[in-house]
């Protein structure tokens, strides 16, 4: 099912590690009702025979507050890892034998003030610079080829469609890329629905290279969910977000942009995109959205895409998609705060089809510091975590209306009953909620105490009502099996394309945990 918890933002990122193996770098973090926290990154080897991965030992690596993307130096000596909350940019070390991480002198790098944070990171071709968005512009940096460490460049940060240049006054940048040729870059801006071409001098600097052009609504859907991808071979720029793409074919000498095509990849609210990649090729292209990875051809004339065979699941709430050097396999992190996990697929030569690896789903290493999400989270049964969102068939629609009452809990965040063992999370606003029986384990300091005993479906449905009631009261459910427990699950409706379930978890006969679950 898709968590009730709200996630955060993400990237993973593959690169050579001196001499031939390869590290997989997962930063994230997640969000939990009130409660986040993460301080780690997590490296894993891949094996280049079967895509496996293996978890490095020292995973996660201590990054700073709340890590959100990561971007790899070309020969994948170091990697860098940007920190929404402490607003500053960690480096590394790669290992060349074993894919650990060590800290680079004088990280964590300080960047520009940003009241929303970093949102992105790239290294461009030559691994001479660094570039970080946020809303203050772009921050730039040169790199130590010796040591990794970041230098900042003069001018920086350099503001996007600022006051005078573009004629406007405002800039929020989303995302950046750069050509493989270095030399040009593009920024897309989140507030003025723009992308703005630019020249990378000799010093890193960014210098206007034309004026910004139209990206359209989707390059601020869902704010810095939206990105611009460079096609490997120079030709084509791409803005995603939400559920559209626009395509622009760019000039090889001067970088400029021309509108090639505009691409719809869903419908707006209902087509969630996760993430893009490119393969090294530059025949495919892939398209993440709430539960799937989608596979498409590229037509190297125009740099449109079409649809390639069928869907791969991608778990529940994906986030980025990344592909090895040579387009032989891909990973896709599912950031479900139950059991995060990434997905590991081959790809088909001649197809662009993702068939999933015979041991994928990969575990990822716990990256959250929160006693409170950990406690929690203890004991909960992962296998029922996908049901909803990443099931081929839906589950029944319930009988009746059973949205689940917060009487007892007019406030967000986690609460306890000591009398009875149970907890709830009641997120802010519309992600649904989830209470659960704890029969030891006392909350972490802090975690009101509440009676929630009163707490029940609106068809009358508690905690320790009877399979049957259930039955009885909402119809034939889909169930799922996992962890010596089933799973019956209910579709309750659709809100703006969106799916609002209900699920029981049910142990020896009684219900144990009452959760909703919506899209948002």
């Amino acid at each position: 099912m898709k968590p009730s918890a709200a996630l955060g933002a993400l990237a993973i990122l593959l690169g050579a590690a001196r001499p031939a193996s390869s590290v997989l770098i997962v930063p994230y973090f997640t969000v939990v009702g009130d409660v986040r926290g993460a301080t780690g990154v997590s490296a894993y080897k891949v094996d280049p025979a079967t895509g496996d991965l293996t978890l490095v030992a020292g995973s996660p690596f201590a990054a700073g507050s709340d890590p959100t993307s990561a971007a790899l130096a070309p020969d994948g000596r170091f990697a860098y890892v940007i920190n929404k909350t402490s607003g500053n940019v960690s480096a590394y070390g790669i290992d060349a034998t074993t894919g650990a991480l060590r800290r680079v002198a004088g990280s964590p790098f300080a960047l520009d003030y940003s009241s929303y944070g970093p949102r992105g990171v790239v290294v461009e071709p030559t691994g001479r610079f660094a570039y970080v968005v946020s809303d203050a512009g772009v921050s730039a940096f040169s790199i130590s080829s010796a040591t990794g460490a970041l230098k900042r460049i003069p001018g920086s940060p350099f503001a996007t469609e600022h006051s005078g240049a573009f004629g406007t006054d405002g800039f929020g940048t989303a995302s950046i890329a750069v050509d493989p040729s270095g030399k040009h870059a593009y920024v897309l801006n989140y507030y003025r629905n723009t992308i703005s071409p630019y020249a990378i001098n000799g010093t890193g600097a960014l210098e206007p290279a034309g004026s910004p052009l139209e990206a359209g609504q989707n390059s601020n859907a869902d704010g810095a969910g939206a990105a611009v991808t460079i096609s490997p071979n120079g030709k084509f720029a791409y803005v995603t977000a939400s559920c559209c793409a626009y395509v622009y074919a760019i000039d090889a000498t001067t970088g400029r942009l021309t509108p090639s095509a505009h691409l719809s990849f869903g419908e707006p609210g209902v087509f969630a995109l996760g993430g893009f990649a490119i393969d090294p090729n530059g025949r495919f292209a892939y398209i993440v959205d709430d539960s799937r990875v989608y596979a498409y051809k590229i037509d190297g004339g125009t740099g449109r895409l079409k649809l390639e065979g069928r869907p791969a699941n991608a778990g529940a709430s994906p986030h980025s998609i990344v592909l090895d050097g040579t387009g032989t396999f891909a990973y896709v992190l599912s950031l479900n705060p139950a059991a995060p996990a990434v997905y590991a697929y081959r790809i088909d030569a001649a197809s662009g089809e993702l068939t999933p690896l015979k041991r994928s789903r990969f575990a990822v290493a716990a990256n959250t510091i929160d006693p409170v999400a950990h406690w929690f989270n203890a004991g909960r049964c992962a296998a029922f975590t996908d049901v909803l969102w990443s099931d081929a068939h839906p589950p029944p629609v319930a009988k009746h209306d059973a949205d689940l009452t917060y009487n007892h809990a007019p406030t967000p965040g986690y609460f306890y009953d000591p009398a009875r063992h149970v907890a709830l999370h009641y997120p802010r606003g519309d992600s649904g909620g989830t209470i659960t029986v704890r029969v030891s384990g006392e909350p972490p300091a802090g975690v009101p105490r509440r009676d929630l005993g009163g707490l029940q479906t609106t068809s009358g449905i508690k905690l320790g009502s009877s399979a049957e009631t259930v039955i009885a009261a909402l119809g034939k459910p889909q169930i799922i099996t996992g962890c010596n427990q089933q799973r019956y699950v209910y579709l309750m409706s659709s809100v703006g394309g969106e799916p609002l379930g209900l699920a029981f978890t049910i142990t020896r006969g009684r219900v144990t945990e009452i959760s909703e679950e919506r899209g948002g």
